[in-house]
């Protein structure tokens, strides 16, 4: 947590933000102000106050010097609003002559606050000074970037870092933040504030992101102490999203000083789930695990799904900063990342095999979470567990359509499947994407066997459409942002499974020229394929099919 307030309070200007933020840090460790910051003379006093020090009870007035960035030579001896000058103003002018005079008789604390630190050539002149002027009743202080990172987080509400209108939101966000139904409106309208002006100057942008790295933090570190990590999880996928878009529609993902603050962000979210992984993953490894947190039977069906496509994207986070080092000489790293990729993926194999509802689907829409755990254990050559769980998800479709005439709702509809299990409504056999995921993963396996049990099943469901959702270009602008795949793409619907595997799988490569375009999406081209697996759950999207139609065409 002090690390990001560090890297915020570094963006902080002199006037009007870095002192304010003082004046708040003051007031939270009972420090009264008796002036506050203004332009103008001075007198070299930016800010005094009145309070008990902490650190020896003694009650004393507060005299600071504010300055922005390191303490070097350039500002601490060169002209009237040098430093030293300050300092001298302070002893010569303000103690005489501007101090009321109640408080001319106590202690005096002369400190100089940057949202920086002191330089080495100039650590001895400082040290100089001080020597020289401090007396029995007057006294120096250094408060850098450390040092008020380190007092803001034991003295100051957290929300007081932020502009008036944020406050609310982020008040709202912490107070409705362990209900377990709520969905994080509050987090989402601040993040959306914080990122609704496109800037074009470093500072600006770099502050703007460093603010949305602070939010997630603070959530992260509320949802710590409260210890239910799932709020930092789902925060964290909006920042990450926001951000990205955010950054794309202002044309900065070229930037270096950008890559690098948007890799922290992205740090901060793997950092999150790995936490949240190391917390649960013993319930990965119990049979029956999420049953004892559930109402009912739907419930525990859909909660398993839900978990399913948290684990799988977690493992994809690791794959990410796999694909990030490898091939860059950094080979211990992107060793390190793809076995703990390979460990999530060995988890989510014992929490699908562990849990029977990972074998019935309830919804359609479940492919997200199927396509997300495909991708993973496809990509740590996990094959003979994937190519066991499709067939198991084959046979558990056919049984439940045969013996109960239950099929995946296309729509996806609480109380219509609630309907239905009671016996009130029949399910409908209509239309199907999810089946063509399956598909689709079978032959990239090559796996004839099972080609042949699909269309098995297919038999007995002679009038199910299949379809597939392809993106259009304009997906790119808003799929960070909203649901982007009712309304936007392109459908092809009532496919054919032929009797060959190898010319569906012809066709899937002459499709790959015909209608994929997202592999020209920045996401893409940036190798930064996380950002498409996140918006696909997060925003419950339709996944992308060059995911694993590339694969395809490679194999």
């Amino acid at each position: 947590m002090r690390f990001i307030l560090s890297e915020y309070i570094m963006l902080l200007k002199e006037d009007g933000e870095l002192d304010i933020l003082i004046t708040d840090l003051l007031v939270g460790m009972k420090i009264t102000p008796i002036s506050i910051p203004q332009k103008g003379r001075q007198y070299g006093v930016d800010i005094a106050a009145i309070g008990v020090d902490p650190e020896d009870n003694i009650r004393k007035v507060f005299l600071l010097v504010v300055k922005q960035k390191n303490l070097t030579r350039s500002n601490w001896n060169k002209d009237v609003n040098s430093v030293r000058q300050s300092l001298d103003e302070i002893i010569d002018v303000y103690i005489p002559n501007m101090l009321n005079k109640r408080y001319k008789k106590l202690p005096k604390k002369i400190i100089v606050a940057t949202n920086g630190e002191i330089t080495q050539p100039v650590q001895p002149d400082w040290t100089g000074y001080i020597n020289k002027h401090t007396k029995k009743k007057r006294s120096y202080e250094f408060w850098g970037t450390a040092t008020l990172a380190e007092m803001l987080d034991s003295y100051l509400n957290n929300e007081k870092l932020f502009p008036q209108e944020y406050q609310s939101l982020l008040r709202k966000t912490l107070v409705f933040l362990d209900l377990p139904d709520y969905d994080y409106s509050h987090f989402f309208e601040l993040i959306n504030k914080i990122l609704s002006k496109t800037e074009k100057q470093k500072q600006k942008i770099l502050k703007k992101l460093r603010l949305v790295r602070l939010c997630t933090g603070i959530i992260f570190k509320w949802s710590q102490d409260i210890d239910n990590l799932k709020p930092a999880l789902i925060s964290s996928e909006r920042s990450l999203l926001a951000s990205w878009s955010w950054i794309q529609e202002g044309e900065h993902l070229s930037k270096n000083y950008i890559k690098t603050e948007f890799y922290s962000l992205y740090l901060l979210k793997r950092k999150i789930g790995i936490l949240y992984f190391n917390k649960v993953v013993n319930h990965y490894n119990t049979q029956h695990s999420l049953y004892r947190y559930s109402k009912n039977h739907i419930e525990y069906s859909l909660n398993c799904w839900t978990e399913l496509g948290i684990l799988a994207t977690i493992g994809l986070t690791e794959i990410q900063e796999f694909s990030l080092f490898y091939g860059n000489k950094q080979d211990e790293e992107a060793i390190n990342s793809y076995n703990s990729a390979s460990g999530i993926a060995k988890a989510l194999i014992s929490f699908i095999f562990n849990n029977p509802p990972l074998q019935y689907p309830n919804y359609d829409e479940h492919s997200i979470e199927m396509a997300l755990a495909l991708q993973l254990l496809y990509l740590t050559d996990n094959k003979k567990m994937l190519k066991k769980w499709i067939s198991n998800l084959i046979v558990g479709i056919d049984n439940r359509y045969r013996i109960h005439k239950f099929f995946p709702l296309f729509r996806t509809n609480f109380d219509k499947l609630v309907d239905i299990h009671n016996g009130d409504e029949k399910s409908e056999v209509d239309s199907s994407m999810m089946l063509i995921i399956l598909l689709e993963y079978i032959v990239l396996l090559d796996d004839s066997e099972l080609y042949e049990k699909f269309k098995s099943t297919l038999s007995i469901l002679p009038k199910i459409n299949l379809q597939i959702w392809f993106p259009t270009e304009e997906v790119e602008n808003v799929f960070c942002s909203k649901e982007y795949s009712h309304g936007f793409g392109k459908l092809k619907h009532s496919i054919e499974v032929y009797d060959d595997m190898n010319q569906y799988k012809k066709e899937i490569i002459d499709e790959i020229e015909l209608f994929i375009v997202e592999n020209k999406f920045e996401f893409y081209t940036k190798e930064f394929h996380l950002i498409g697996h996140v918006a696909s759950r997060h925003f419950r999207g339709q996944p992308f099919p060059i995911f694993w139609r590339h694969l395809i065409k490679q194999y």
